[in-house]
């Protein structure tokens, strides 16, 4: 009984009962002593519905109020030989340390719970980003009253395997000591392609308890996450930008990796890759190109890089450049261009859609016309970036303090090359611009020498800078990723009178054997470092259960 009034019938008589539950009811007495003007319970009453309606909802009803804040607490004996489930008097407050520590027969008075004053967000009970959320540290945190809070521990087990497995907790950068799905779902693996979806995935299969092995055509990981530090900072010469880090895997694994949760409001622009291989001492530079602003994550001090921390502790083949895929029989079997062999029950295939293109790997049998046809139906669009260190910041004087500064290009031929530089070292600390060249520019720079390739991007500078002298650089580089033969390409779009279902038809899996992923899979977030990540941890979830 709620026994929310002096007056309360309890197991007595009452001329109406009132059921929030087959077990938890009040009477009419306690009904009247809130809900009736004249009686003293009313203003609490109302008080409550003001903060419920500017909160919850659902109607501020009395049998809401009664749940809220009437119904005693339920507590379960931490005792390993007694497990039972007490209920708390009245004026207990349950609190996740009483829950932590309960025993059957404690003295209550002797609990005490000293704890700074909760402020702002920490009110709520936040799990810390490189912290395994399980039952046993869960439990205690569900602070509810009545008998619904047996049933919510009861059922906690299957929502933290339900969240686990879709990539919701217990994901990014955790290396998990134990398997958090059961024996019956450990599958053997094979993993193909080490970029941002390959490892997203190889780290939530093996965090499931699978075994899983990765194979990779590069001597490195990271795929088009690619970073050069030759020029004194870091250049991105693939992904280069975190695109808003509300809700973003990408800037949660950046705080799980350096232990910081210092994100920064700062220009973001729509660049069509997203750049999370983050150095000691080095700037996520993020900038404006849209003229979009959005939350963006800044980390100075990471000691390790995103997809290196993904990578530690996975069985990663380098040098492993996959020729052929055979899944028609029971299992899956793959064939490396040198001859060698593997067999797992699941493959994963998370290569650039170039290479799909182009049929760097085969098939057996061939992939259905419906996924060929979506294959070759999205386009595959480059980006190449050109960087520059000088021995004086020439620049600083004229753009006033911006960290970037653009060019206009004197015919339609030209449009975009070299459009926007940027600055990758705004405080001043050192002196390099970035650039990049994008669209029909590109086919200018197809039969150049990099060297040429700077001698063009200088004349730019120079007529943008007429009025004083502009050095040579010390150093460049000059991306080429359309002749990379791993890659081919920079990103995925949708070319004219295509459709955004071609993603979702390339991420079908076959036969549920072989699986599917990469930024040219995730209809929603393409383009992207998060959205190759998100469609690894999609396919790992997908392997779990098939």
């Amino acid at each position: 009984f709620a026994s929310a009034s002096e007056r309360c019938a309890r197991n007595g008589y009452t001329s109406r009962w009132y059921h929030l539950s087959c077990g938890e009811h009040f009477c009419n007495e306690c009904f009247d002593h809130y809900y009736r003007s004249h009686k003293d319970g009313y203003e609490t009453f109302s008080c409550w519905k003001r903060v419920w309606t500017s909160n919850g909802k659902s109607e501020p009803s009395l049998k809401a109020f009664m749940a809220d804040q009437q119904l005693p607490y339920w507590v379960q004996c931490t005792n390993a030989d007694c497990r039972k489930w007490r209920q708390l008097s009245k004026e207990t407050q349950l609190t996740a340390a009483l829950a932590s520590s309960y025993r059957c027969g404690m003295k209550l008075s002797s609990v005490t719970v000293s704890s700074a004053p909760l402020t702002g967000s920490d009110a709520c009970a936040q799990p810390e980003d490189v912290e395994v959320l399980t039952l046993q540290k869960c439990a205690p945190h569900v602070v509810v009253r009545g008998l619904v809070r047996i049933r919510c521990v009861q059922e906690l087990d299957r929502v933290l395997y339900f969240m686990s497995r879709k990539g919701l907790i217990n994901t990014g950068a955790l290396q998990i000591k134990w398997p958090l799905l059961p024996e019956s779902q450990h599958n053997k693996v094979l993993v193909i392609g080490a970029g941002a979806a390959g490892l997203a995935a190889a780290r939530q299969l093996q965090n499931f308890g699978m075994q899983v092995v990765v194979l990779e055509a590069r001597e490195r990981i990271g795929g088009r996450v690619w970073d050069d530090v030759s020029l004194g900072v870091t250049v991105g010469r693939g992904a280069q930008i975190v695109n808003g880090c509300v809700n973003n895997p990408i800037a949660l694994m950046c705080e799980q990796v350096t232990h910081t949760h210092t994100l920064s409001h700062t220009h973001t622009h729509t660049l069509l890759l997203t750049h999370t291989h983050i150095h000691t001492h080095s700037h996520t530079h993020t900038h404006t190109l849209s003229h979009t602003h959005t939350h963006s994550l800044t980390l100075t001090h990471s000691h390790f890089s995103v997809l290196h921390k993904l990578a530690q502790g996975l069985d990663i083949r380098l040098n492993t450049a996959v020729q052929h895929v055979d899944y028609s029989g029971e299992g899956v079997t793959v064939m490396s261009s040198c001859g060698s062999r593997w067999s797992a029950q699941k493959v994963l295939v998370t290569v650039p859609l170039a290479l799909l293109q182009k049929n760097v790997i085969s098939f057996s049998p061939p992939l259905p016309d419906r996924k060929l046809k979506a294959i070759h139906s999205l386009g595959a669009g480059v980006i190449e970036k050109v960087a520059l260190q000088f021995p004086t910041r020439f620049w600083d004087s004229k753009i006033q303090g911006a960290d970037y500064f653009g060019h206009i290009p004197p015919c339609p031929e030209k449009r975009g090359l070299f459009s926007v530089f940027y600055d990758m070292s705004p405080q001043g600390e050192e002196c390099v611009l970035m650039t990049v060249v994008t669209g029909e520019a590109l086919s200018l720079l197809r039969d150049l020498q990099d060297s040429q390739v700077v001698d063009l991007c200088m004349s730019v500078l120079r007529e943008l800078f007429q009025e004083q002298e502009v050095p040579d650089p010390l150093r460049f580089l000059v991306t080429r990723w359309s002749t990379d033969p791993w890659a081919q390409m920079s990103y995925s779009f949708v070319k004219t009178g295509g459709s955004g279902e071609a993603y979702d038809i390339i991420a079908e899996d076959m036969q549920r054997k072989l699986f599917f992923a990469g930024e040219a899979t995730n209809r929603h977030f393409p383009q992207t470092v998060t959205g190759a990540y998100l469609s690894g941890v999609r396919e790992a979830s997908k392997i779990a259960v098939l």
